[in-house]
């Protein structure tokens, strides 16, 4: 390769670099009316954060994992608001496909989201109870204690949104052409068989959902989009967000993947590794 074609590529590499970290910003930093860039996710092992819980049992404790399937990408990380890893925690005695996001109760469980389905090739989807592991082990491997499969109500969609409410498990349709999310749900019970996913709301969105949480209280739901984070109050109904209005925070082409409430906001993270934190009063239930 010539001189100069290797000056030009070293000039364009160091340009998008300088770009990149100009589009990013710094830690602390308001890079949008209502939004706070908190911290850059530090594990290389962590390549695109797809789902995010805020732990109820340990103080700070953010559980992650990467988008996607297959044994390098079936580990479950709890890392801290400043993007540092605490632990780790391999999941075992199942294969996930396309594990899209996190949901968390009040009991000590966590639900593995195996729910992506690019291209609606799949004609069922998996969600997974585990027990919450203790953070401060390090390290551990977690397996599940309950599963369900789940059938479409008609065409397959995908979906990257998972959250549970009481009894029930929901999860979001992630639909493109400004189609509206919808919203399904299915029953937290032993089932010997697939169970059919039932339309309980359609929402205002028409940007594709990335991800969901509800706050512990259930008076609120969060969603995240392509084009920002939503709020709607729903005060334990998730039926109500047919008819209410969320409140919208802008954020374009940042890659958001997951979502949870904190007590400071909405905390998102992204593909890029960047963590987020939606500071409008609205996300705060005020």
């Amino acid at each position: 390769m010539a001189r100069s074609q290797i000056k030009t590529l070293l000039l364009a590499s160091l340009l998008a670099a300088l770009l990149n970290a100009c589009y990013a910003g710094e830690p602390g930093q308001e890079i949008a009316p209502g939004v706070r860039l908190l911290a850059y996710i530090r594990d290389p092992r962590i390549k695109e954060s797809s789902g995010v819980v805020a732990s109820r049992r340990y103080a700070d404790v953010l559980w992650t994992h990467n988008d996607g399937g297959g044994p390098k990408k079936q580990v479950l990380y709890a890392i801290d608001p400043e993007g540092n890893t605490r632990a780790s925690f391999p999941v075992i005695g199942v294969t996930l496909h396309d594990w899209e996001d996190l949901a968390i109760d009040s009991a000590g469980h966590l639900y593995i989201g195996d729910i992506g389905n690019n291209d609606s090739k799949r004609d069922t989807l998996a969600v997974y109870e585990i027990d919450e592991p203790n953070p401060q082990a390090g390290a551990g491997v977690v397996s599940p204690k309950g599963a369900w499969k789940l059938k479409f109500p008609e065409a397959p969609f995908d979906c990257e949104s998972l959250f549970v409410w009481k009894d029930q498990g929901y999860v979001i349709s992630k639909v493109f052409d400004k189609a509206r999310a919808q919203i399904f749900r299915f029953p937290l019970k032993d089932a010997n068989e697939p169970l059919t996913l039932e339309l309980v709301a359609t929402t205002k969105i028409e940007s594709p959902v990335t991800g969901a949480d509800i706050s512990t209280d259930g008076t609120l739901l969060g969603l995240v989009a392509k084009n920002g984070a939503y709020v709607f109050r729903i005060d334990g109904d998730v039926t109500r967000v047919t008819k209410t209005k969320p409140h919208h925070t802008k954020l374009k082409n940042m890659h958001i993947e997951g979502c949870c409430f904190v007590p400071e906001g909405l905390l998102a993270t992204s593909e890029r590794r960047m963590i987020f934190l939606f500071t409008d009063p609205a996300f705060r239930g005020q």
